[in-house]
């Protein structure tokens, strides 16, 4: 084994070590503190765990370093199981969808048969042609984009659903919080990139990096579900379906009225950081009744209610003076910034601020 070999050794063996590891305390490890919610709190940490068991496929390509066949099967299993599996641990995760175990057999059998496959050249039971490698690329990827296409689906419902509890929440989107699921809505597809290229190029090197990456990704994923950052999950589960309503439809339309009246005459909405919890506040009421107010208005969530208006203020100070510096509009409507300004002026208007003035003194 040549210094090359070596590295490539020590990468792969630290990427099994790393997911043994993962396994054994997802397994078996519960923290005390979480102990009698663990499975309410981590409901997919029995995937997480199966799928750290799983990168012992790679023991095959540890023991036989050097070998082309190996590296192709390697390569190939990995994106397989990885590109499917995460697929359905984060949608056991965020939206708690479960898998049977006939539905997971179900969902997984093009990749078990495809592995059979992949195994026969490693093993001498078949011979690792050059059709063969073209053969099995073609089916690798077609068996791996379809469950991509699956993924790219699942992050655009949990886009629209961290959209959704931001705007519900939050006047203005710089104050949108960083979540856990805004960091890792796009981890996914990336990984999954990673090692499509991988299989792609299809050379020990590039093994070797992805090997590294997937170690620290493991290492991180880890430790950051044994934490418990579980507010966004239950947020997102909770803004899944219809409203639930609790208010009468005049209990409702009083609630409208007074939260107009308080939102125009004190000029609440002209606030910067102005939140549905100061509202909520200030009409003495709770979030439950109000998020119902506002989500059964024509306005839907808060954001787009405070946005509403900012961009009326704006229009009347615009009326008022077409001279005025738009960066001093936004700032004066409660936007925090110009860019801002424009953006939310345009989804709302159709126009840009720009072409407003326009049209009112052409």
């Amino acid at each position: 084994m040549n210094g090359l070999q070596i590295l490539f050794f020590a990468a792969n063996l630290a990427f099994i070590l790393t997911n043994f590891y993962g396994w054994l305390l997802k397994r078996f490890y519960v923290p005390a503190p979480l102990k009698e919610h663990y499975n309410e709190l981590y409901p997919a940490h029995k995937l997480v765990a199966t799928l750290c068991l799983l990168q012992l496929y790679d023991v095959l390509y540890l023991i036989r370093i050097g070998d082309p066949a190996a590296l192709f099967y390697s390569n190939a299993v990995g994106l397989m199981l990885y590109s499917a599996f995460i697929y359905v641990m984060v949608k056991g995760y965020f939206f708690l969808e479960k898998f049977s175990p006939w539905k997971m057999l179900l969902f997984m059998h093009p990749i078990l048969l495809c592995w059979v496959v992949l195994l026969l050249p490693v093993i001498g039971v078949i011979e690792f042609t050059q059709t063969y490698q073209i053969v099995m690329l073609c089916i690798v990827t077609l068996i791996s984009m379809t469950y991509i296409t699956f993924l790219i689906a699942f992050r655009n419902k949990l886009h629209r659903q961290i959209i959704k509890i931001d705007e519900r929440e939050y006047s203005n989107e710089s104050d949108f919080p960083v979540q856990i699921a805004k960091r890792v809505e796009w981890l996914p597809l990336a990984l999954c990139a990673i090692l499509y290229v991988c299989f792609l190029i299809n050379h020990p090197i590039a093994k070797m990096v992805r090997d590294l990456i997937f170690t620290t990704e493991c290492v991180w994923f880890v430790y950051y579900t044994l934490n418990p950052h579980r507010t966004v999950r239950q947020e997102l589960t909770k803004g899944e379906g219809e409203i639930k309503k609790s208010l009468s439809d005049k209990k409702r339309k009083e609630m409208e009225e007074k939260m107009m009246r308080m939102l125009v005459e004190d000029k609440l909405f002209l606030a910067e950081h102005f939140t549905m919890s100061e509202l909520v506040q200030k009409m003495g009421t709770n979030k439950r009744y109000l998020n119902e107010v506002i989500s059964l208005s024509k306005y839907e969530t808060f954001y787009n209610l405070i946005n509403a208006l900012r961009v009326d203020n704006a229009c009347r100070i615009l009326e008022e003076n077409r001279f005025a510096k738009l960066e001093n509009v936004a700032l004066e409507s409660g936007f925090s910034s110009g860019s801002a300004f424009s953006q939310v002026f345009k989804k709302i208007k159709g126009v840009t601020p720009r072409e407003y003035i326009d049209g009112l003194y052409a």
